[in-house]
């Protein structure tokens, strides 16, 4: 079901998927001081002040509060008004809570700085919570609260369970960062045995054809001596198989000419070219799993042999595996495909890969609270197939939408948000 459901989000796009799911609009309306994202393709109306921001009265107090981000990380900054008219900051107190999903308080203080109050640490992304705002002024409090939601979506249980959405949570675990080659399965070049005659002469008869299995001093072929006149025996100097085989009864041979060529296919090398890019990180003695694509599990082994020099035709260079191959499940002429383990990173936060979607210009990862879902930015590190190393903006123990993710983003890119300070 959930394979269908990606095919059909790819092939015609985010309406018809959220039509198939029932999610209808899940992303819930919202706009900040001088944000404003609706989840619903429309713009939460809010009183604005001259400089852009939300604008909260009190009798003949005002407070305009506002996201200032140009040049400088996103930062809250408040201006004081009496019956309409700019006012000294100086003397009023400010204080701004930020609750988040999933648990996440941020706590902002105010000092006077120029004709505004500024906040005392960064309004991180995203710019999506529920806000508390105490002022105290002429020894009078003043209470506002507003929300803002940003890429946020809320599902019923049944449309998480229909979008095939799971959720885990965030946590420490080892990434394993491999480097994908390919290569193919040849002869045990330590163990191969190539049999010249040692007199020329002619060849009276051939006692051994292409892949017999040979022991140790078996006959493989007579040959008449050129010199002698005499018969002699040409015997195998190893066990194995007959790999090649260059010779037929009559034929004339020479001393230079390989006839046999025994191997001893107990094991085999697996030779991997390696292009420029994967160079770096590669070491003798790395683990190596060498996929023979047969619908058996790879097997592993390790690098056993790295080229000083790589080939001039190819620009690659060759990295080799030795495997134990008993059962001859490894055949000289295969091609195979090799994952060398290059690093293992220990994380403190790691996520999986398919969590990860792009939303504007960053990499994101939908924090669960329930059935509500939003967008965190998250700075990602290493990877490995399943598992990519989240370096900031997501704690530990945070739940998020492991699978499913991208019917998240595709209801929460239905909104239409903007993002407008």
């Amino acid at each position: 079901m959930r394979r269908t459901m990606r095919e059909i989000f790819e092939i015609t796009g985010m309406a018809c998927l959220a039509a198939l799911v029932g999610l209808g609009c899940g992303a819930e309306q919202a706009g900040d001081a001088g944000h404003q994202e609706s989840g619903t393709g429309g713009v939460e109306a809010f009183e604005r002040g001259p400089h852009r921001g939300r604008l909260f009265k009190a009798g003949d107090f005002e407070l305009e509060l506002t996201i200032f981000e140009t040049g400088v990380p996103p930062e809250f900054r408040a201006y004081v008004f009496t019956d309409g008219k700019p006012r000294d900051p100086a003397g009023v107190v400010l204080e701004v809570r930020l609750k988040r999903l999933a648990g996440r308080t941020d706590e902002i203080r105010f000092a006077p700085h120029d004709d505004y109050l500024l906040g005392d640490r960064e309004v991180y992304e995203p710019h999506s919570f529920d806000a508390e705002i105490v002022v105290r002024d002429a020894g009078k409090e003043h209470r506002f609260a507003f929300s803002s939601y940003e890429n946020r979506v809320v599902l019923n249980p049944e449309q998480v369970s229909a979008g095939g959405i799971v959720i885990e949570t965030a946590g420490p675990a080892t990434v394993r960062e491999h480097r994908a080659l390919n290569g193919r399965v040849v002869a045990n070049e330590d163990t191969l045995a190539h049999m010249a005659p040692r007199f020329e002469g002619v060849v009276r008869s051939v006692h051994k054809r292409l892949g017999d299995a040979v022991a140790r001093g078996d006959l493989l072929a007579v040959i008449e001596s050129n010199e002698s006149l005499h018969p002699y025996e040409m015997r195998s100097r190893i066990a194995g198989s007959v790999l090649a085989r260059d010779v037929s009864p009559g034929e004339f041979v020479e001393t230079d000419r390989t006839i046999f060529k025994i191997g001893d296919l107990s094991t085999v090398w697996v030779d991997l070219d390696v292009y420029r890019r994967d160079f770096a990180g590669l070491a003798r003695g790395q683990r190596v799993w060498v996929d023979a694509e047969d619908g058996v599990a790879p097997v592993e082994s390790v690098l056993a042999y790295l080229a000083p020099i790589g080939s001039v035709s190819t620009q690659t260079l060759l990295a080799r595996v030795v495997l134990a191959n008993a059962d001859g499940r490894w055949r000289p002429g295969q091609f195979v495909s090799a994952k060398v383990l290059v690093a293992e990173v220990p994380a403190a936060v790691v996520v999986r890969t398919e969590a990860i979607q792009r939303v504007r210009a960053w990499d994101v990862v939908f924090i669960a609270d329930g059935n509500v879902f939003e967008a965190q930015p998250v700075v990602l590190g290493a990877r490995d197939d399943s598992h990519v190393e989240v370096v900031s903006g997501l704690p530990a123990g945070t739940p998020y939408a492991a699978s499913g993710s991208f019917i998240l983003k595709a209801e929460a890119g239905k909104s239409g948000a903007s993002h407008d300070h």
